[in-house]
């Protein structure tokens, strides 16, 4: 299960995905977001991973032009948005002792210029995971957090190398 609140975006991808299903839903209405799991569960009987992927980065943007409006759309969005889904998927997860991965960023830990609220946001979201796989662990729930990453000439440059080396026979493979 797919969702999005950009109705022709995600009906493109369960095109493009085979046995994929789209649910129209913003993450940072609740009500989307109990249909969305009550969907999912209708359609397949269990929840066993909820992949908390939607945020946005606004451009660069210095602290004084940021507007308190703005940074309260981005914690609805990237912090709130990833704790209601996850709240409300919760009792479906401790019955499958399923999993929660919600993506971060690494500048929510090492920090980044001109994207205080970003920053905020996501090191938020990096903090909520932890105190949640504590909360979640005795029910067999794993939370865990995946940093995602960003395009940087470094990246970008290390792309073009092959690490490590590509085997050159399949006996090269065997790890025995």
């Amino acid at each position: 299960v797919i969702c999005d609140k950009d109705e022709s975006g995600g009906r493109a991808l369960e095109q493009e995905l085979p046995g994929a299903v789209f649910i129209l839903c913003d993450v940072t209405q609740e009500d989307d977001v109990k249909t969305l799991i009550s969907e999912t569960i209708r359609r397949f009987g269990h929840l066993d991973c909820v992949v908390n992927n939607a945020g946005h980065h606004p451009p660069p943007q210095r602290p004084e032009e940021t507007s308190a409006q703005g940074f309260r759309q981005l914690l609805e969005l990237n912090l709130l948005g990833t704790y209601t889904l996850t709240k409300l998927a919760l009792p479906h997860l401790r019955k499958s002792q399923g999993n929660v991965i919600n993506i971060s960023s690494l500048v929510g830990a090492i920090g980044q210029a001109q994207a205080v609220p970003y920053v905020a946001t996501k090191g938020a979201v990096t903090a909520m995971t932890k105190a949640l796989a504590l909360d979640e662990s005795p029910y067999g729930v794993r939370v865990n957090c995946h940093w995602a990453a960003w395009a940087s000439p470094l990246r970008l440059g290390l792309r073009q190398c092959s690490w490590p080396p590509k085997p050159t026979s399949a006996r090269a493979l065997n790890c025995s």
